[in-house]
């Protein structure tokens, strides 16, 4: 298919869309102005809406960094109605790009894997939908259908978009998180820590509410989950452990041909660390 240039004044984008990074839409920007015109089309489908033709299925920050450099035109992808007949084909379509391009916070990522497993059930009746409300205790019920889910990828789809049995279960219960939240925390640093979304997804949703607050507030009271509960809780926060204290854990777990290829790779390193125990 080849792209067409369509006005931007024509899309329309749904107002449910997850929230812009204006960092990423900036970085978009000023890679255009230097002259880079090579960014993949946008991809919209025919709108019926009134004082629209198109709808955007997705490219949203690429559509916004070229409205924000006063473009009036964009290259799009048209979709034939057909291939996006319903809101859940669309929908899917979507998912299927955000994951691909592994442009998603961990945040995103786990919403995004929630919607499809929901709609994988709508579609093949296996299991209730809805989760985007379910509580982790209910998720825990679930497993064999989050496997099942899981596997109907083929090893290669997993393998790219890290759709293992382990990251449905976590990304199910960090999609619990409500709405309003996820928008609140959607730019903060523990959108993309796996450890802090868990944290706050297993808190009822008043405590999330006020960690959420903590985060995000003007200047910040807590830097991490783990810190506005210790807050919540008027305890002392846990301590942090050393990167290389985790690593040496995880290391020793390692079976002995993974630990040589660890230190094959790390080769440089054993070397001058040898060298300066020699001096």
């Amino acid at each position: 298919m080849e792209p067409t240039k369509i006005k931007i004044a024509d899309i329309r984008v749904p107002a449910n869309r997850r929230r812009l990074d204006p960092a990423w839409v900036a970085t978009l920007m000023a890679d255009m102005q230097t002259g880079n015109d090579h960014m993949v089309p946008i991809e919209v489908v025919p709108d019926t809406a009134e004082g629209f033709k198109y709808r955007l299925i997705f490219g949203g920050h690429r559509l916004a960094a070229v409205t924000g450099i006063g473009r009036n035109e964009i290259a799009a992808f048209v979709k034939d109605p057909k291939e996006v007949a319903t809101e859940t084909q669309i929908r899917k379509r979507e998912i299927a790009e955000n994951l691909i391009r592994r442009q998603l916070s961990v945040l995103d990522r786990a919403k995004d894997i929630a919607d499809w497993r929901d709609i994988y059930d709508a579609e093949h009746g296996t299991g209730k939908v809805g989760r985007k409300k379910a509580r982790p205790a209910e998720i825990t019920e679930d497993d064999e259908l989050s496997a099942s889910f899981a596997l109907n990828f083929s090893e290669a789809a997993q393998a790219v978009l890290g759709i293992s049995r382990r990251s449905v279960f976590h990304a199910l219960k960090i999609a619990t998180i409500p709405e309003p939240i996820r928008q609140a925390i959607s730019l903060h640093a523990v959108a993309n820590s796996q450890t802090d979304l868990l944290q706050l997804a297993a808190e009822t949703p008043e405590r999330q509410t006020a960690i959420a607050a903590m985060l995000t507030a003007e200047p910040a009271e807590a830097a991490t989950v783990a810190d506005a509960i210790a807050l919540l809780d008027k305890v002392t926060p846990p301590a942090k452990q050393p990167g290389w204290q985790k690593l040496a854990g995880d290391f020793a777990r390692l079976k002995d041909s993974d630990q040589d290829r660890f230190f094959a790779l790390h080769e440089a390193a054993i070397q001058r660390w040898l060298k300066g125990r020699k001096s």
